[in-house]
């Protein structure tokens, strides 16, 4: 009896035997790196970039691999397409990925599909999940809707930093999820022609993959999948990429800071929040607190595809402070031109305790070649705490001839 149960097991062990030498076959990775190193395995691009600290990346099959890391300052790894940049991704086509990533992050990192272009030299940053700090901080330019998911959009400046060209200036381009996600689809080809559609000119690429990144943190992932689509279908225009249209009243937008901030985020190193301390009309405004430099306030960034260069908007918010006898309060917009940030005053009004004033221009122009929109308020000087409502853009007026030239000389 007891050999013929064993004869009747010996068939079971020697398959679980069998599915576990196959299974650990499977796991045995095609090469293990642990300092820089770029290239191609199984149809994939790979590299280990870092600059500090201890790495471990296993390359395997289909774009999958493993990676480790602690003691750093920054690191990247990733699989996926690099290319010669001769083609726009519009010649190369509509990309999509497939993935699935057991994702450990502890401190600041990102899971995101990520690369560059020439001809403008662009870094850009699709971001499915993060760790600690959601990127790239500041004001969203637009939240599009790809494949479901709210993504925010932001366009930021990298002064003599690293890139594939050497430290240069350069622009980045992100595409933040607004909900973490380790797995699922990424339509590549929906939010280039999104930011595209934005104004964010992408150039001649150089690579599309997926990566993993760590910066002064500790962590480890594991791409179990990674398969790169690539088809000659057009993408489609995600809502929220298209142009602003003005309503009957010629308004394009009105923030009341009801319900929501409405966009607006805090600029610099302070906070907002809505408070039914003070409201110039309707039951809340927007808060701004923690102030520590006097150019820290709340601003929302404006999309370039409404936005234009040249273009003529009315602007108005009001604010309030009930810290000092009087505040100065300046509507200001940031912008790049040429590669450099720049600064145009839209308003300035002086506002009693405990008064809302208005900070107001119906004519102004936006200036030449400006990117990257930022409308802020700020005080002249001081910390103080202060409260905003009521903010409006609207189609503009045609400037005077003495408005056009005391623009240009505010911008100067």
């Amino acid at each position: 009896m007891r050999k013929a149960f064993l004869k009747l097991l010996a068939p079971a062990i020697a398959l679980m035997l069998c599915l576990t030498c196959c299974a650990s076959g499977d796991s045995e990775p095609w090469k293990t790196i642990t300092d820089y190193e770029i290239g191609e395995y199984d149809g994939y691009s790979y590299e280990l970039w870092k600059d500090s600290g201890d790495t471990t990346m296993s390359i395997y099959e289909d774009g999958v691999f493993e990676c480790e890391w602690e003691n750093i300052n920054n690191a990247l790894f990733r699989t996926g397409r690099k290319y010669d940049c001769t083609q726009t991704w519009q010649e190369i086509g509509n990309i999509q990925i497939e993935y699935d990533v057991d994702y450990r992050p502890d401190g600041n990192s990102y899971l995101a599909l990520y690369g560059w272009t020439r001809e403008p030299l662009v870094e850009y940053y699709i971001v499915e999940s993060w760790g600690n700090w959601r990127p790239p901080g500041g004001v969203p330019t637009a939240t599009i809707t790809v494949d479901g998911a709210l993504y925010d959009i932001y366009e930021t400046t990298r002064y003599n930093a690293p890139s594939i060209d050497g430290n240069t200036t350069f622009q980045q381009y992100w595409a933040v999820r607004q909900e973490k996600s380790s797995s699922g689809t990424i339509k590549v080809g929906d939010v280039f022609t999104a930011w595209e559609s934005l104004g964010m000119k992408l150039g001649k690429f150089y690579e599309a993959s997926l990566t993993v990144e760590g910066y002064q943190s500790k962590g480890y992932a594991r791409v179990n999948k990674n398969e790169i689509t690539i088809s000659d279908s057009v993408p489609e225009i995600p809502k929220g990429a298209g142009p602003m249209e003005p309503d009957e009243n010629g308004v394009y937008e009105e923030a009341v800071f009801e319900q929501s901030e409405d966009s607006w985020q805090a600029r610099g190193d302070c906070s907002v929040e809505l408070s039914s301390a003070a409201a110039k009309s309707g039951d809340s405004s927007l808060l701004v607190k923690g102030r520590r430099e006097s150019w820290n306030g709340a601003g929302r960034s404006l999309a370039a595809s409404t936005f234009k260069p040249g273009e003529v908007f009315s602007f108005s918010v009001f604010a309030m402070q009930d810290s000092v006898d009087e505040e100065i309060f300046k509507l200001t917009l940031q912008y790049t031109a040429n590669g450099q940030t720049d600064y145009a005053g839209i308003a300035e009004v002086t506002a009693s305790r405990g008064e809302w004033a208005e900070l107001s221009n119906a004519s102004f122009v936006i200036p030449d070649g400006a990117s990257g929109l930022l409308l802020y308020v700020e005080t002249d000087s001081g910390t103080n705490s202060f409260y905003i409502d009521d903010a409006k853009i609207a189609v503009g007026e045609e400037p005077s001839e003495e408005q056009t030239d005391s623009q240009a000389e505010g911008d100067a």
